[in-house]
């Protein structure tokens, strides 16, 4: 963990979410920043694993900034391995993970597709024996009414959060202030745990493909590429019944568009069922780092 200027003596928090869900913020708040200078674009603004540090009153710590899976740059390969690298280094080297946030807007009113995904890959990274250092911590509450961000987050609670929440995950609200963001990091959980990917690929010595984390991004590639297959045969068959030159044109461009992501993740496949945990500690190490921000003592 040189690169990332981590010690044993600082509490790691890895802060993960979709793009957009207010991961930056979170950490600039955390860190004595006021938030502002954060994008909230739905562009990823996080490329690579970015480590900030920081003290909290006596005590050092150093949040991880994880870019969200279906990433605008990276794959979703990619960022699970290099995810599931950092996790494995921390484990080896007898680093202190002390939390895992994973941030959702409550904002967002419906559960599906990207949100849905990344949700599935966080729990299967963690796995139940992580889950009583795992906090969901809600974003965007200054967009919604108080009513209808309660309403959300019982049905959140109920049904997509329920399993995990039964295994000992905690549920907290983020005020986008710098007194919420202590709280949240400040907030009590069990010894810390090794997380599942973790103990799949360093204690049982399973690849990549066979980790929960693995077989749940598997099914997911394997879903969204009969979905843009069927939808690439749609595109050819009205392109060739299309005799307006624009509109033929318009319709070639979304097919070409469709293939290389078809392509990219046929690639994305072939890769996650080689990995072992070499190759992932390869896609770990070539990780645009050292990425490591400023500290400061707050109250």
């Amino acid at each position: 963990m040189d690169k990332y200027d981590i010690t044993k003596t600082d509490l790691i928090v890895i802060v993960m979410g979709p793009t957009g869900s207010g991961k930056s913020t979170f950490i600039d708040h955390a860190t004595g920043g006021d938030g502002r200078d954060i994008g909230h674009s739905l562009k990823s603004a996080t490329r690579d694993i970015i480590v900030h540090k920081t003290e909290i009153g006596a005590q050092p710590f150093a949040f991880v900034d994880t870019p969200g899976f279906n990433d605008t740059i990276r794959s979703d390969y990619d960022i699970l391995a290099e995810i599931a690298g950092f996790l494995v280094k921390a484990h080896q080297g007898g680093y202190q993970l002390n939390k895992i946030l994973y941030l959702h807007r409550i904002s967002d009113n419906r559960m599906a597709g990207t949100p849905l995904r990344n949700l599935e890959l966080f729990a299967s990274l963690c796995g139940n024996i992580a889950m009583p250092n795992v906090i969901i911590v809600t974003t965007m509450w200054s967009l919604v009414h108080d009513d209808t961000g309660e309403k959300r987050e019982k049905m959140l609670t109920g049904t997509f959060w329920k399993h995990m929440k039964e295994a000992g995950c905690q549920i907290e609200r983020f005020d986008d202030s710098m007194d919420s963001a202590c709280e949240i990091t400040l907030a009590k959980g069990t010894k810390p745990n090794i997380t599942l990917v973790t103990e799949e690929l360093v204690n049982k010595g399973k690849p990549l493909k066979s980790t929960e984390a693995g077989i749940i991004l598997n099914k997911q590639l394997d879903g969204l590429l009969k979905e843009e297959k069927a939808a690439s045969l749609q595109l050819e068959q009205l392109s060739q019944r299309q005799t307006n030159p624009e509109a033929k044109g318009h319709l070639e461009s979304e097919l070409k568009a469709i293939k290389k992501s078809i392509r990219e993740k046929t690639l994305e496949v072939q890769r996650l069922n080689r990995s072992a945990l070499g190759s992932i500690l390869r896609v770990f190490s070539k990780s645009q780092a050292p990425l490591v921000q400023g500290s400061e003592e707050l109250p």
